[in-house]
């Protein structure tokens, strides 16, 4: 590349540094720095989180827009240091001149066309899913039995269990049933007052 055209391409450069830097000084003079500010209110306190929903994404987007525009501007200063250097045009991967066009495009590219198709699009980095199937079990599903098997002897229910005992109340009426439910399952259906399970033999052998 001449002299002719690491000259064009500073001057590009130079003018997308002035523009973003413009619009990171809009940006400070309207950001605010807390939640409250941003959404007008002397408290978030008395609001449920739902209610400053939009308030919190817009607030993420911008600050989103304001990381971007930071990252461009030293995007730009290293290609102007690239040309100071003589490596600018060169692609960081292969090693080969960037395409004329493409860095009319975007002046501060460090990949050929090529080598940035390459890179693995966001796309399908969303759409990656963890293989659950072959990761080992997770501690939320170890109170199964049928796991024993597999060397797990001390599970969540067991961790439960050991901790629970701090927390028995002396003489309370839910552990006088044997299953821990509740005072209410040793009663028998139709039955209000113990008179009423006198059975009508039982009557007449008391005669």
């Amino acid at each position: 590349m001449d002299k002719k055209e690491l000259a064009h391409f500073r001057d590009l450069l130079l003018k997308e540094r002035e523009k973003v830097e413009g619009i990171l000084n809009k940006m400070e003079n309207n950001f605010f720095e807390s939640m409250e500010e941003y959404a007008s209110e002397l408290s978030a306190y008395d609001n449920h989180p739902a209610d400053l929903g939009t308030e919190m994404f817009m607030k993420e987007h911008d600050m989103g827009l304001k990381n971007k525009n930071n990252d461009t501007i030293y995007e730009i200063e290293e290609s102007l240091r690239n040309i100071d250097e003589g490596n600018y045009g060169i692609c960081k991967v292969c090693g080969k001149e960037i395409d004329f066009n493409r860095l009319e495009l975007l002046p501060y590219a460090k990949l050929c066309i090529d080598c940035s198709k390459k890179r693995i699009p966001l796309e399908k980095k969303m759409s990656f899913r963890p293989e659950e199937e072959d990761r080992p079990l997770p501690f939320s599903k170890s109170h199964i039995d049928e796991l024993k098997s597999e060397g797990i002897e001390f599970d969540r229910e067991d961790s439960y269990q050991a901790v629970a005992r701090f927390n028995m109340v002396k003489d309370d009426p839910s552990d006088s049933t044997g299953d821990n439910q509740g005072i209410y399952d040793d009663l028998e259906d139709g039955i209000v007052e113990d008179v009423e399970k006198i059975s009508e033999e039982y009557y007449k052998d008391t005669l």
